[in-house]
């Protein structure tokens, strides 16, 4: 423990014995409980690892293969009321029962067995037998039907008696329709019965897990905790005290309150703290007696520095010699550049003024050029947009046009953002109008985009020496063309690709890797891609803003592999909830990290 005592006295200490410091009495301490904390995060971690293995295992596998086979074991049961109906009810092709039945037959049932087989793969060799056997009855099973649907196509068929008899001979006990579906229910009992009884094996072992886990989190985790206790008490008893006498010491000291009596110290490495803080003490209060002094305009007062190096004493020594002549000429210059400042700030609020409302001005020019909602459902119903610009105007800009059965849409990312990105995306616009009033097809527009941006852009022409333009101002784009009636997609881009979901998934079409007003008209050609198109496809293209984001935990860009996942995810929405979704994947994604680029994603649902 730490204690005061008057001036002038000195703690005894007894030379030659080790000294059990506060160094050897933490590392032991922590050292223990940091075995017993690793011994218990090891056990736990392999327990919660076993039981996520198991709990993948259940939900993955044997909950979804029992699920399957009660969907299935209804299906064909369903199967077998309505090939009844088939036999017993005379009734013409349009019949809702015979209906079902085909549906069942063609589509339910083969895709029942298709969705099971990825779970098979998961099953005993045993009961992939079984199902594949199951697999194969089921053909069969269907065969017969097929067999009875053929003999009684319509309802004159039920008149003819030699025709009922062969119909009905499938149906006959000991026949092919009871045969195979005795065959397979009994397979089916097997397979239920095994993933039952795996389930149950597999909730018995959970439940093991989980009172191990309890166990860990009860038992164990309370001896730690008292074992814990047990450390820091006997830790801090031994420590705090001391610590506390020279907190109080310390916080008098930082409150520039002078100690009335100096800190006893003590046979540790606290002790030597307190030693330092005496030596402190004793300085600050000879500091503060002579800053006193020179504060009063006592500029001949003495002053004696700690020491030769004391830095602090010498520094305090100059201002006393400095302060007196410096004072006057200190005064002239804080008036001068006070005045200075406040005529500079007068400047810059001005030009901030001038400056905010000509970027408001040509946000509002550029939104004018922006489809709205309406214009875009007029060449598509179902389109999606989301847009968000870096600093309020943007290089970004999306563009919708129709011809006749031809609809035509383009994602478009001119040089820069801001103020110049805004102008070069009025030329794009612009351009972009007047090409499409004599073309459609998207690589010829694309050619004559180069062309007139060239033409508006270099007026000099190319630096033939260096094979490139002087001026790198351009644009990268996608440009989509669809014939509804044709129901026919075409396709040719500048640097941004096209991605077609179809059913989940996600078809990639490249483009060519060469900006508009990046080469020479003639010199090259845009390549146009070509593909047949199905209703519910959703196509999206895009500018490089999204992929190019950095942010998520570790501060890296989101990568196009990532934003093609997100495509599929958002591709199943509406087009409203599409914007939506997109938005709070960005908004995630950034986070607090700064925006780097304009970001456009368009999207169009055929």
């Amino acid at each position: 423990m730490i204690r005061t005592q008057e001036p002038g006295r000195k703690a005894k200490r007894k030379p030659g014995k080790f000294q059990w410091g506060i160094g050897w009495r933490i590392s032991v301490g922590f050292g223990v409980f940091g075995l017993a904390v690793g011994a218990l995060f090891l056990l736990t971690r392999n327990t919660l690892e076993e039981s996520q293995k198991l709990n993948q295992h259940i939900n993955g596998v044997l909950t979804p293969s029992i699920q399957s086979l009660e969907e299935l074991d209804r299906s064909i049961a369903e199967t077998r009321i309505l090939i009844r109906h088939w036999l017993s009810v005379q009734s013409g092709p349009r019949d809702p029962e015979k209906k079902d039945l085909l549906e069942l037959m063609g589509a339910k049932i083969p895709g029942e067995l298709t969705a099971m087989k990825p779970l098979t793969l998961e099953w005993t060799r045993t009961l992939q037998l079984q199902f594949d056997s199951l697999s194969r009855d089921v053909e069969y099973l269907f065969l017969a039907y097929a067999e009875v649907i053929r003999l009684l196509p319509d309802f004159r068929a039920y008149d003819d008696p030699i025709v009922m008899m062969e119909a009905e001979y499938y149906a006959l006990d000991g026949s092919s329709i009871p045969q195979y579906t005795s065959s397979i229910r009994e397979r089916m009992d097997v397979m239920s019965l095994a993933q039952t009884d795996a389930l149950m094996a597999s909730t018995t072992q959970m439940d093991e897990l989980s009172n191990r886990l309890k166990l860990y989190a009860g038992n164990v985790a309370l001896a730690i905790l008292i074992l814990g206790f047990l450390i820091a008490w006997a830790v801090t008893r031994s420590i705090v005290r001391p610590i506390s006498e020279l907190k109080r010491a310390l916080l008098y000291l930082g409150r520039g309150v002078p100690l009335a009596n100096k800190v006893e110290p003590t046979a540790d490495e606290i002790g030597e703290m307190a030693l330092a803080v005496n030596r402190l003490a004793d300085g600050l209060n000879r500091t503060r007696a002579f800053s006193l002094r020179v504060g009063q305009g006592e500029f001949d007062a003495d002053y004696e520095p700690l020491s030769d190096d004391d830095a602090l004493g010498h520094a305090i020594l100059k201002m006393r010699d400095d302060l007196e002549s410096n004072e006057q000429e200190l005064e002239g210059k804080v008036q001068m550049r006070t005045a200075e400042v406040e005529e500079q700030k007068r400047r810059v609020e001005s030009l901030y003024v001038d400056l905010k409302d000509s970027i408001n001005y040509a946000e509002r020019i550029q939104k004018a050029i922006l489809p709205s909602m309406a214009d875009r459902a007029k060449v598509f119903e179902e389109t999606a947009v989301f847009y968000r610009p870096r600093d309020g105007v943007s290089g970004d800009f999306y563009w919708f046009h129709s011809v006749g059965r031809v609809r035509m849409f383009s994602a478009i990312d001119c040089t820069g953002h801001g103020v110049p990105g805004a102008f070069m995306s009025l030329i794009g616009h612009n351009a972009l109008e007047r090409v499409t009033k004599v073309y459609t097809q998207p690589d010829r527009v694309l050619e004559q985009l180069n062309r007139a941006a060239c033409e508006l852009l270099r007026p000099q022409g190319f630096n033939k020496d260096e094979g490139m333009a002087t001026v790198q101002d351009g644009m990268d784009l996608a440009m989509v063309s669809v014939d509804l009636e044709k129901m026919e997609l075409e396709y040719s881009g500048a640097n941004c690709p096209l991605y077609l979901i179809r059913k989940g998934m996600l078809q990639e079409l490249k483009p060519d890797k060469m900006a508009i007003a990046s080469f020479e008209p003639g010199t090259r050609n845009f390549q146009m891609h070509t593909l047949p198109l199905v209703s519910g496809d959703v196509i999206f293209v895009a500018t490089d803003g999204f992929p190019d984001q950095f942010g998520g935990p570790k501060g890296k860009k989101f990568m196009r592999k990532r934003f093609r996942e997100l495509l599929i995810r958002v591709s199943t929405l509406q087009t409203k909830d599409m914007e939506i979704a997109l938005a709070e994947a960005f908004n995630d994604w950034k986070g607090e990290e700064e925006q780097v680029d304009d970001v456009l994603v368009v999207g169009v649902r055929i």
